[in-house]
């Protein structure tokens, strides 16, 4: 078995190999479950359907057509063991050649935001990166998006051309409607599968809420860690949280180098519920929500993790030839700025002058 067509494994035109020979499958449109492509997608490791068709959406086949499944059940391990009425036996022609996507064939991003949880809305579909095109795109739809890309709940759904721009490329995906509560965007209901070319007039776009955040503290760089869990902040046991997990979330936050985990009196005692274990991360993750689980431990909480980071991410010394003579320029947030010189001292620049590897001020 094989999908082909469809710019990788799991997406494509079906075909089978019979007696050496590669050939078509075709169904009749009645067979409007398609549980035929359930069989197919699990028979290749492909995940669960995201959609399928009998209208050849992926081109008429030329050769054989090998196989006329009807009315699968949709548990069987491979797709002849479907009934059919015997290999090379049917009654439709390749206008009927069925083609299916597979959930591993398509992916979600979100791009021209200033991370990863806000943006513009695009799919991979057919090995191409294109836009959502919906002109009803409301909370519901972004809800989804944000939670299937661990960035928490939407704080907003956008046309795209009035916070980050159209797209220039294909039209993934047209007119999504979904509840709110699917696992991905693939569960919602989807009226048309691209590509297309088209204007860009209704391209979509999101905000997050994002995963994860800091309260308590003076400033959104330090504080108590809170995750998002559904609709609620939920805290996170110190016994959970690790310099690693406080790197990914000092990053997440745009709030530069991980500092410390000082504990859990340090911004005050959290209320409320705690999310259930913990996060064991590498420490490059983008986001925290990116981490492998970690089980909670049996002992309970002694009390709620806090962080603290430093929004400060490189020094230099401008306006001079020399790097070590200059200007003092702090970087905040990926943007360059002076430094007030109130109280600034001899001390204060023999720290930084040993921090650029210049020597003593």
């Amino acid at each position: 078995l094989r999908l082909v067509g469809g710019g990788g494994r799991c997406a494509g035109r079906v075909e089978v190999n019979h007696g050496g020979e590669w050939g078509s499958v075709c169904v009749f449109e009645f067979d409007w479950e398609a549980r035929w492509a359930t069989v197919v997608c699990r028979q290749l490791g492909c995940g669960r359907v995201a959609s399928a068709s009998t209208s050849a959406p992926f081109g008429r086949g030329t050769g054989r057509i090998w196989l006329q499944p009807f009315f699968c059940h949709g548990t069987e391990e491979v797709l002849e063991r479907c009934p059919h009425i015997g290999w090379g036996k049917h009654f439709c022609g390749h206008e009927r050649d069925v083609g299916v996507i597979c959930t591993e064939a398509v992916e979600l991003r979100l791009v021209a935001g200033d991370g990863p949880c806000a943006g513009r809305v695009e799919v991979k579909l057919r090995g191409r990166w294109g836009s959502v095109g919906d002109d009803n795109w409301d909370m519901d739809d972004a809800e989804v998006v944000c939670q299937q890309l661990g960035c928490g709940s939407a704080a907003g759904a956008y046309a795209a051309h009035d916070r980050f721009g159209p797209g220039a490329g294909p039209i993934n995906l047209v007119l999504v409607d979904c509840k709110g509560d699917e696992g991905t965007l693939w569960d919602c209901e989807i009226r048309g599968w691209g590509p297309y070319e088209g204007f860009h007039d209704f391209d979509t776009a999101v905000v997050c809420q994002g995963f994860s955040r800091l309260v308590g503290g003076d400033g959104a760089c330090g504080g108590r860690l809170e995750v998002r869990q559904r609709q609620a902040w939920v805290g996170v046991c110190a016994e959970q949280v690790d310099m690693k997990a406080a790197r990914v979330v000092c990053r997440e936050l745009g709030c530069g180098a991980a500092l410390a985990i000082p504990g859990s009196g340090r911004f005050g005692a959290g209320t409320g519920p705690l999310w259930e274990g913990g996060f064991n991360c590498t420490g490059s993750e983008p986001l925290l929500s990116a981490c492998a689980r970690r089980v909670p431990h049996s002992q309970g909480c002694a009390g709620h993790a806090t962080i603290i980071c430093s929004p400060y991410t490189g020094f230099r010394l401008g306006n001079r030839s020399s790097r070590c003579a200059g200007r003092v320029e702090v970087a905040v947030r990926g943007t360059w700025g002076s430094v007030c010189a109130s109280a600034w001292d001899l001390p204060d620049a023999d720290v930084l002058c040993h921090h650029l590897g210049c020597g003593r001020a």
